[in-house]
């Protein structure tokens, strides 16, 4: 998986280092569709597994109990976990396939959400935590499977996830995840209200991502105050504050996306 999601990024900086694109982060958005399909298509569609939180719980379940790292927690280790130790939340704005779908929405506004709505993530991250643990408590699913299935006495691992039950869950946890995401963003009229709102992920990147290596920072240009890279940003990230006291964006918010770089008249930016 590294090798298309690699290209798929390159492809995106590709086109928008290309000057005769002038929609610019329209390469970024081609790139993060790319790298969706990839993870979507091949782990979810064809290979039945689930990058959701929740089948991440299952997982390390597995791994407390047998000691064998499966792919999903080398996806979450790297991508959400250690990753966003050196490129923060750089996985929000380049490989997220939820937020894939959501860029291409029709919204034209980028409203500020409310400070309070974002505190709903918090719950949004416990459920997605407690309804694994307590199938895996209980050893049975709605579908009257068992998630985790007990060996007979003779096998060494004490229970093997079905591949069954894994899709069930990449079905149902995507297709509520790209609703309530659609939902979100038409009734706050912002594409990535959903990330600001309800995705637990965010939470799990945000402490690494104050500390990442790489982060947007003033380019040495003076920042002209217009405005424009605050009223833009996806992420609600008060940009002109950092880059105006010439300070790298220190806000745990930011996925990367160079919406700012993009759209700064005096190249403030980079």
């Amino acid at each position: 998986m590294f090798i298309p999601i690699g290209l798929s990024i390159s492809i995106g900086l590709f086109i928008d280092s290309n000057n005769k694109i002038k929609n610019k982060g329209l390469g970024r958005k081609i790139g993060l569709s790319l790298v969706a399909l990839d993870l979507l298509i091949f782990l979810g569609i064809m290979q039945h597994e689930n990058l959701q939180i929740e089948e991440t719980v299952f997982y390390f379940a597995y791994f407390i109990n047998t000691g064998l790292f499966t792919r999903v927690l080398v996806h979450y280790a790297i991508a959400k976990v250690f990753g966003p130790l050196i490129w923060g939340r750089g996985y929000c704005g380049w490989g997220c396939y939820t937020a894939a779908l959501l860029e291409w929405l029709p919204i034209k506004e980028n409203k500020t959400i409310p400070k309070k709505y974002t505190y709903i993530r918090i719950v949004v991250l416990i459920l997605s935590l407690l309804i694994p643990f307590i199938f895996i408590k209980n050893g049975y699913d709605y579908v009257n499977r068992h998630i985790f299935s007990p060996l007979s006495s003779s096998e060494s691992l004490p229970f093997q996830p079905y591949k069954v039950d894994q899709f069930i869950w990449f079905l149902a946890g995507n297709i509520v995840y790209y609703i309530i995401g659609i939902m979100l963003a038409i009734i706050f009229k912002k594409k990535r209200a959903f990330c600001k709102i309800w995705c637990p992920v965010a939470l799990v990147m945000k402490l690494q991502s104050r500390i990442s290596l790489i982060k947007i920072a003033p380019s040495g240009n003076k920042c002209i105050e217009c405005g424009n890279c605050n009223e833009k940003c996806p992420m609600d990230i008060d940009v002109r504050n950092y880059i105006k006291n010439g300070k790298k964006i220190l806000s745990s918010e930011c996925i990367l996306c160079g919406t700012c770089v993009n759209i700064c008249p005096a190249k403030a930016i980079k």
